[in-house]
């Protein structure tokens, strides 16, 4: 998260992406869907990679057509922190909600 922090509001943002609330941005549900059918049962350091390679075998989606609209559910931003260091810090729970579209 450090290289994007340039002052001290941007740190609250930060936190707020892993504690919340922030509202979903989900532009296609299936796609959606599809994330969460794969998401691993536990979300820690490798889990961004196995879970993004599960997404891209189910959907087909690649590049930024994989990346962001899981950076959009997520954390409801276009622009941000790495997803793979973030995903731990969010937690499936919340991912889980995320996901399906749900505030918070």
């Amino acid at each position: 998260m450090k290289p994007n922090l340039n002052k001290f509001a941007d740190a609250a943002e930060m936190a707020k992406i892993v504690t919340g609330p922030i509202t979903p941005v989900i532009e296609d549900t299936a796609f959606a869907a599809a994330a969460l059918e794969v998401l691993p049962d536990v979300i820690d350091a490798g889990a961004w990679s196995a879970w993004t390679t599960a997404v891209k075998e189910k959907t087909g989606a690649k590049g930024k057509g994989l990346f962001m609209p899981l950076r959009l559910a997520l954390t409801g931003q276009a622009h941000g922190p790495d997803m793979a260091a973030m995903a731990p810090l969010i937690g499936r729970e919340a991912i889980v909600r995320r996901l399906k579209g749900e505030a918070g």
